[in-house]
């Protein structure tokens, strides 16, 4: 059902595997195939599952001894986190996503490979939302199948892979899975768009999700040859976090933007938005800047820092905060 030349090609049988297991079909899905390649002796060293508690949910506990217990009948080691989210209701996901990576990132060894379950459909989910709700470039990008984290890498061997794919093989292999009823509550954007439109969308054009990870994956293809491109026309000018006036004044107008959301990507500051970025334009490029001039600037979701722009000697200067 699934290719293992494609999952070789990413995953390492050499390596530690450490598998993102919160109990959902998804996860249990992963863990078990990766169990079955143990069995089959594909695999050759540690295979391990990771669950974090959030304790946002009644359930929570129960969840966390069902995914023990999956893990004691297969014999694969297991470790739980409980974490505490403090987050208005709005940022309530993005809180937990980023009190999971934390305790991700501190667990992962050199040799370690951490094994996130996320497929076509979750990529699909991600670019419609961040449509509705008005992207750029960089926001129509999928998450990519291998990044370092700490001193480990994550891997995500299923992202050409549907829903229903995965759903087939947890029927075919009788696996036991949790299922989270507020899933299936269409009060939060995401479920909306997962339960409702992307449902429709796949009655009519049954390859929806996967086309749709496609397109992300090529932007994603294209981004990159897009960022390369301007460090080696730019590079030069564009290191650190001050950058000169004179020299964007010597840009066109789109070039210039570019080249500015490019020095503040490089700084690991949050992207502003497009009306952001056009006061900065206004600030530093259409009038004469002072001392005085500040443009700021966040994430909601406070997944990067925040950030803004003063003037100092003839440079923008790029503070985060």
């Amino acid at each position: 059902m699934f290719d293992l030349k494609n999952f070789f090609d990413l995953v390492d049988p050499n390596k530690n595997i450490i598998v993102a297991f919160s109990g959902g079909g998804d996860s249990s899905a992963l863990l078990h195939f990766c169990h079955e390649l143990i069995q089959q002796k594909l695999l050759h060293e540690r295979l391990s599952a990771i669950h974090i508690n959030h304790l946002l949910n009644k359930d929570s506990n129960q969840w966390e001894d069902h995914c023990k217990i999956f893990c004691q009948e297969r014999d694969i080691a297991f470790q739980s986190h409980a974490v505490n989210i403090q987050s208005k209701k709005s940022g309530l996901e993005s809180a937990a996503r980023n009190a999971r990576y934390r305790i991700f990132k501190e667990a992962l060894q050199s040799n370690d490979q951490l094994l996130i379950a996320h497929h076509a459909d979750d990529v699909a989910e991600t670019i419609l939302f961040r449509l509705f709700r008005g992207t750029g470039l960089d926001g129509l990008q999928g998450p990519i199948k291998k990044r370092t984290l700490g001193k480990g890498v994550i891997l995500r061997p299923w992202l050409d892979y549907a829903k229903s794919d995965l759903m087939q093989y947890l029927s075919a292999n009788n696996i036991k899975f949790i299922s989270d009823n507020t899933n299936f509550e269409d009060n939060q954007d995401r479920n909306f768009i997962r339960n409702e439109v992307l449902k429709i969308a796949s009655s009519r054009w049954p390859n929806a999700s996967r086309q749709i990870q496609q397109t992300a994956f090529l932007v994603s293809k294209h981004k990159k040859a897009h960022d390369f491109l301007l460090d080696q026309q730019f590079g030069e000018n564009i290191r650190g976090p001050q950058l000169q006036r004179k020299f964007l004044l010597g840009l066109e107008e789109d070039i210039c933007i570019e080249v500015i959301r490019y020095w503040i990507k490089m700084n690991n500051v949050a992207m502003p938005n497009k009306k952001i970025i056009y006061e900065i334009l206004k600030a530093f490029i259409h009038n004469n800047p002072s001392a005085k001039t500040k443009v700021n600037w966040s994430r909601a979701d406070k997944d990067q820092k925040s950030g803004f722009l003063t003037f100092s000697d003839g440079d923008l200067i790029l503070n985060d905060k």
